[in-house]
C-alpha cells in the first residue's frame, strides 16, 4: 500500500540564524587599481529607452566599456569572468498589438573580452520603454545558454532609473531570485534614494540593496564628467572578488611569496612533502621557508589546509616571470602543470633576490 506523503519536518523563518545573517565585509580602504578577478557569469543590461536620449545612450556605453577595463576573464590560469550584454528598452509593438518586443542579447555569455566589448561599442539606441522585465528575461535566457556550475549567476542593470511595467518586472525579480541570480543595479538618476521610483528599484535589487546598488544622484553629467569614480565604485560592490595588483606586489615584497596558479600546480605532489595541514596560506609559506622550499602547493576545498612543499625549484627570473604573468602563468619544462581543483600553487621569493630588494 502507497504511504500517503506527510510533512513533518521544520522549515526555519526567513530571518532565522540557520538561513540569515549579517555582517561587515571587505572594510578595508580600496587601492584604487582594483581588478574583478570572481568566478562570475556576469550579464550587463544597458538601458537604451528614449528617457536617456541619445546623447546619454552614449555616456552609459562609455561607462560600461570603462568598467569592462576592470574585468579579468582568465587570472592565475583559470577561467574568471565571463560575461554578455543585453540591450533593453525596446519600443517595437509585435503582430498580436499588444505586447513589445523582447531585450535583445547582443553578446551571450563568453571569456572574449574582445567580442563583449565590440558589443557594447555597437549598441544601437532603441528609444522604447524602460522595460527591466525584459532585461531579466533576457538575462535568463544568457544563464541557460551559457552559465556554468558553480560560478555566481549575476545581473547589472544600467539604467537612468525611470521604470515601467513594474508588475511584469517584479514577477521577472521574484524568479530570479528563486534561481539565485544576483542583481546589482547602477542608477543614474538625479532623483534621491527616498523617491517612489528608487524604493521599487531598491526592492529589486538583491538584499541588501546598500551592498548591490550605486547611485549616481548628478545623473547623465556627474557619470561624464567622472565615470572612473563610478566604475571604481561600482566594482567593489558587484565583483565577489575584487583583486589590487598593487596591494599584491607589496604583500609578495614583505611576505616572501607569490600566488602563481589556481586550479593546479607545477611538478609533483609527493606525499613526503606534506607539512601539515594550516589554517592559511601564510601559515603554509612560514612552514615551507623553514624546510627550505622554493614552491609550495595548497589544498582548498576538500583538501582545504593541506600543505605540500613543491618540487620545482625558482630562482629570481623564474620567480619575477610568475609576477608579471598572473593571467596565464606557465609552468617550467622540467616542472609540467598538473590540473587539480583541490589545489593551488604558489612560489617563494629567491633569497637572493628578497636580498637584493632589501639592499643587503
Amino acid at each position: 500500500m502507497a504511504i500517503p506523503i506527510r510533512g513533518e519536518g521544520k522549515c526555519p523563518i526567513e530571518t532565522s540564524r540557520f538561513r540569515y545573517s549579517k555582517g561587515d565585509c571587505n572594510t578595508q580602504a580600496c587601492a584604487g587599481d582594483e581588478i574583478c578577478v570572481a568566478n562570475q557569469d556576469l550579464v550587463i543590461a544597458v538601458d537604451g529607452s528614449g528617457s536617456i536620449r541619445e546623447d546619454g545612450f552614449k555616456i552609459l556605453k562609455t561607462f560600461v566599456s570603462k568598467f569592462l577595463d576592470r574585468y579579468e576573464t582568465q587570472y592565475w590560469g583559470s577561467d574568471a569572468v565571463k560575461l554578455s550584454i543585453v540591450l533593453f528598452g525596446n519600443g517595437v509593438i509585435m503582430p498580436d498589438g499588444k505586447s513589445v518586443s523582447p531585450a535583445i542579447i547582443r553578446q551571450p555569455l563568453t571569456f572574449d573580452m574582445a567580442a563583449v566589448k565590440t558589443a557594447v561599442n555597437d549598441l544601437p539606441f532603441k528609444k522604447g520603454f524602460t522595460n527591466m522585465a525584459q532585461a531579466f528575461a533576457a538575462a535568463e535566457t544568457a544563464f541557460t545558454q551559457g552559465s556554468r556550475r558553480g560560478s555566481q549567476s549575476a545581473v547589472l542593470v544600467v539604467t537612468d532609473g525611470k521604470p515601467s511595467f513594474n508588475f511584469m518586472t517584479t514577477q521577472m525579480v521574484e524568479q530570479l531570485d528563486d534561481k539565485a541570480v544576483t542583481r546589482y543595479f547602477l542608477i543614474v538618476t538625479e532623483e534621491s534614494l527616498d523617491s517612489d521610483a528608487m524604493g521599487v528599484m531598491k526592492s529589486w535589487a538583491s538584499q541588501p540593496w546598500e551592498t548591490n546598488l550605486v547611485h549616481v544622484p548628478g545623473g547623465l553629467a556627474l557619470l561624464e564628467s567622472d565615470p572612473n569614480t563610478f566604475v571604481a565604485r561600482s566594482l567593489v560592490k558587484f565583483c565577489p572578488n575584487a583583486y589590487s595588483p598593487g596591494n599584491t606586489m607589496w604583500e609578495e615584497i614583505n611576505y616572501g611569496y607569490a600566488h602563481v596558479m589556481d586550479g593546479g600546480y607545477c611538478g609533483d605532489r609527493l606525499d613526503d612533502n606534506l607539512l601539515g595541514t594550516v589554517d592559511d596560506v601564510e601559515q603554509c609559506a612560514a612552514l615551507v621557508a623553514g624546510a627550505e622550499g622554493q614552491s609550495f602547493i595548497y589544498g582548498v576545498s576538500f583538501s582545504a589546509g593541506k600543505c605540500y612543499k613543491g618540487t620545482v625549484d625558482v630562482d629570481g627570473t623564474q620567480f619575477t616571470t610568475w609576477q608579471t604573468s598572473k593571467m596565464n602563468p606557465a609552468c617550467p619544462e622540467t616542472a609540467p602543470k598538473a590540473s587539480s581543483t583541490l589545489f593551488d600553487f604558489y612560489a617563494m621569493e629567491p633569497v637572493a633576490a628578497a636580498e637584493a630588494a632589501a639592499g643587503i
